[in-house]
């Protein structure tokens, strides 16, 4: 019993003197700085790793800032226009709109009918190159980039009633804005593509 009582009061002493070590060890004045969960999309792949954080935060704020305000707009493929009965392309705002709904059924709001409710949503985009283009929808555009990458996503209605899986091709381009000082790259043009 006696040498019971001594591992744990050995145990304690030493968790102690630990606590002590470490505690005096951290001397420094400085503030810790820590990343920001959406850092400013100073480089073409910030937008890309932005976007999949969205997806997987179901937050629209920081998916509505990587469309550009001026002009963005999201091609749907030609076989879903014909099969499916989907507008050849979205605007921004209606973009905006599903995607909003999308992230509200995820968070299985009140604002979603229960019986739309996702019970997973998930996006992946795959790395590519990036290659720059001189023109965007027939305008000049400087230091603009497009990327062709490999799509997929899943979305799992409440209860697995339904899994709907999407995987595809999807070209992306991007331009810069300078917003006080800073270049940064957004969302301008995406297109679906079919599968060769």
């Amino acid at each position: 019993m006696k040498l019971i009582i001594l591992r744990r009061g050995g145990t304690f002493a030493l968790a102690a003197m630990v606590l002590v070590v470490l505690g005096c060890s951290d001397n420094s004045t400085e503030p810790k700085v820590t990343k920001p969960r959406y850092p400013e999309a100073t480089t073409k792949d910030i937008v890309i790793e932005n976007l999949l954080k969205s997806y997987k935060d179901h937050n629209i704020t920081q998916f509505e800032k990587l469309l550009h305000a001026d002009f963005y707009i999201w091609y749907n493929q030609a076989r879903d226009v014909v099969s499916y009965g989907l507008p050849e392309f979205y605007t921004r705002d209606e973009d905006i709109a599903h995607t909003r709904n999308l992230f509200l059924a995820a968070d299985h709001s009140s604002n979603v009918d229960s019986t739309k409710w996702v019970d997973r949503l998930a996006l992946d985009i795959s790395s590519g190159p990036w290659i720059q283009v001189d023109t965007l929808m027939g305008n000049p555009c400087e230091d603009c980039w497009q990327t062709t990458r490999e799509y997929y996503i899943v979305v799992e209605l409440k209860g697995g009633i339904m899994t709907l899986i999407g995987n595809g091709i999807v070209t992306l381009f991007v331009a810069p804005v300078t917003e006080n000082g800073t270049k940064l790259y957004y969302l301008r043009r995406a297109d679906d593509i079919m599968r060769p």
